[in-house]
């Protein structure tokens, strides 16, 4: 094989490996289908995952990952909520 060849098929490899983690990125916290999930995990823990098994496909949602955005979310919300108190006295 002659040097571009190698070269060319190298650059097709990164490429492709670079860029399939960004196809399967899922929503960020604020889209509007994460907080729909937010607000099916505020019903119960089986709600969110029919939710998630339901529009996977679409929203490209897991299970696991929602709850730990909602953990993170909710904990960020308590500590502006703590510093917001604590600013006031």
């Amino acid at each position: 094989m002659d040097t571009i060849t190698k070269l060319s098929k190298a650059a097709l490899v990164a490429v492709a490996l670079l860029s399939a983690p960004l196809a399967f990125a899922g929503p960020s916290v604020g889209s509007p289908e994460m907080k729909i999930a937010f607000a099916k995990f505020g019903e119960g823990p089986d709600v969110l995952r029919r939710y998630v098994l339901r529009t996977r496909a679409i929203y490209a949602l897991n299970y696991d990952e929602v709850a730990e955005a909602h953990a993170k979310v909710k904990a960020a919300e308590a500590e502006r909520s703590a510093v917001a108190k604590a600013s006031d006295r």
